[in-house]
């Protein structure tokens, strides 16, 4: 689903970060975009933009939904923001320095809260068909014992956050792209939490194929042994 909004927001996100870097010396042609609507360039400097993440729920009316921006250079995640309008909430990090949050005008830096699997939520999504033929239910259904309950939120920035909050103890997801995980992969990985395969490999993004969507599942990885029992399956 895609609304006038998620143009909107792109452009002008893509207008300011070009008039940043250009306050700075970068020229634009250094600077490349991956953006949810069909935003494609290369260069030195990349960002990776989802301008609506949890576009359905914005168009429903609820307060799901944030914008999601990362700044990759050099082979690395290097700087993420993620901004939840409708709940006063963003969320910033910065490779080895942590993730902050900004609320009513403070700011302080994230503390993670290291709760067992049964007192936290299990999320996911069952929003598209091929979540469904992927068996993503019924993986849900064999990972549930393990949690106090299973919570689907429909905007995977903001369950990447619960994650940080200490709300949740996984994610299982199908069919995410570039722009919906990497600004949270930073985030998580600044907290010592790790995003994954279906195979328990480390997930790898691949910015040559901005197209690409990748099945994953996050938790700490003292977890990994227990819940890859269940997502291999």
């Amino acid at each position: 689903m895609v609304t006038k909004a998620d143009h909107e927001s792109q452009k002008v996100i893509h207008a300011f970060i070009l008039n940043a870097l250009s306050d700075l010396g970068i020229n634009q042609d250094e600077v490349g975009f991956i953006g949810e609507e069909d935003l494609r360039s290369t260069g030195k400097h990349m960002f990776i933009i989802d301008p609506l993440d949890g576009t359905s729920n914005y168009a429903t009316g609820t307060e799901e939904f944030g914008v999601l921006i990362v700044y990759y250079f050099e082979h690395k995640l290097q700087s993420a923001v993620m901004y939840f309008p409708m709940k006063g909430l963003m969320y910033t990090s910065e490779l080895g320095k942590g993730v902050y949050l900004e609320k009513n005008g403070a700011i302080e830096k994230i503390e993670i809260k290291k709760i067992p699997l049964h007192n936290s939520f299990l999320l996911s999504s069952m929003s598209y068909d091929d979540e469904i033929k992927a068996g993503i239910p019924q993986k849900i259904l064999a990972l549930k014992p393990l949690f106090r309950a299973v919570r689907m939120y429909g905007c995977i920035g903001l369950e990447l956050v619960y994650i940080l909050e200490g709300i949740a103890g996984a994610i299982i997801g199908f069919g995410c792209s570039v722009w919906d995980i990497a600004p949270g992969m930073l985030m998580l990985r600044e907290v010592g939490y790790e995003m994954y395969d279906f195979e328990g490999n480390l997930l790898e993004l691949d910015l040559s194929k901005p197209k690409n969507t990748y099945p994953f599942f996050t938790c700490h990885p003292r977890h990994l042994e227990r819940i890859m029992k269940y997502v291999s399956k």
